[in-house]
C-alpha cells in the first residue's frame, strides 16, 4: 500500500508543468545615480482654461532614494510560450490632458482600452516605429475604445495625441509576461519565472537600455539593481 501511495506521488509530480513546479521570482531597484536632471515643464499650447498653462514632465520622475519609476525591465528571450490572459483588462487614461500611466506594458492578447476623463477631444495616436497601430476619436469625457484588435506585433508604441502636440504616452506590448514596469520608488517584481539563464534588460525613456545576465535557481529567488545616470 506504501509503495502503490509512492508511485502515486510520483507520478504526480512528473504531471506537474516545469515552469509551475520551479518558478523562481526577480526582484529588484531601478535606481539614477547622478544629481536629478534639468527637466522643464511641459508647456501647454491649447485648451488652457482646462490643462492650464504647464505639466509635469514625466520623463525623470525619482524619489528621494533615487528610485526611477516608469522604467520597463524584461526577460530579452521568452522562456516559453504562455499565452495572455485575453479576458486582462489595460487601461491607457486621457487624465488632465496628460497619458496615465506615463509607461504602460501588456503581453499582447490581452485587451488594451483607452478612456478619456477629460471633456476635451483627444486623438490617441499610437505608432510603432513609422507605422500607425492606431489613431481614435475620444471626444467626450467617459469616452472609451477598445484597441486590442489594432495590436497585431510586439514592441515600444510611442502614443502622441493629434489635438495636443504634448501628450506622450509609451505602450509596450511583448510576447511573453515576464516583464514590469517599476513603481514610484523604483521597485519591480517579475514572477513564475522558469529556472534558467537569462539577459534582463531595462529600457528608460529617455536613458535607453541596460541589461545584465542572471541566472534562475531552481530553489531561489533573484535579486537585480539596475542604474541609470546622466548621458
Amino acid at each position: 500500500m506504501i509503495l502503490k501511495l509512492l508511485l502515486l506521488a510520483a507520478l504526480f509530480i512528473l504531471l506537474i508543468p516545469f515552469d509551475f513546479a520551479y518558478a523562481g521570482i526577480i526582484t529588484g531597484e531601478v535606481k539614477f545615480i547622478n544629481s536629478l536632471p534639468k527637466v522643464s515643464p511641459t508647456m501647454v499650447t491649447k485648451d488652457q482654461d482646462y490643462c492650464g498653462e504647464t505639466l509635469p514632465n514625466e520623463s525623470y520622475l525619482i524619489d528621494a532614494n533615487g528610485g526611477l519609476k516608469n522604467v520597463v525591465v524584461f526577460i530579452d528571450s521568452a522562456p516559453s510560450d504562455k499565452p495572455a490572459d485575453p479576458h486582462k483588462e489595460n487601461f491607457l487614461y486621457n487624465d488632465g490632458c496628460r497619458y496615465a500611466p506615463h509607461v504602460l506594458a501588456i503581453q499582447k492578447g490581452e485587451r488594451l482600452r483607452v478612456k478619456s476623463h477629460d471633456p476635451k477631444l483627444h486623438i490617441p495616436h499610437g505608432y510603432l516605429g513609422e507605422r500607425t497601430v492606431f489613431n481614435l476619436s475620444l471626444p467626450f469625457k467617459n469616452t472609451i475604445i477598445d484597441a486590442t484588435s489594432k495590436i497585431r506585433q510586439s514592441g515600444i508604441m510611442k502614443v502622441v495625441c493629434d489635438t495636443h502636440a504634448w501628450m506622450l504616452g509609451f505602450v509596450h506590448v511583448f510576447d511573453h509576461p515576464f516583464f514590469a514596469v517599476t513603481n514610484e520608488q523604483g521597485v519591480f517584481s517579475i514572477p513564475d519565472l522558469p529556472p534558467g539563464s537569462y539577459v534582463l534588460k531595462a529600457w528608460h525613456e529617455d536613458g535607453g537600455i541596460r541589461s545584465q545576465e542572471i541566472i534562475v535557481p531552481e530553489n531561489g529567488d533573484v535579486r537585480v539593481s539596475f542604474e541609470f545616470g546622466k548621458k
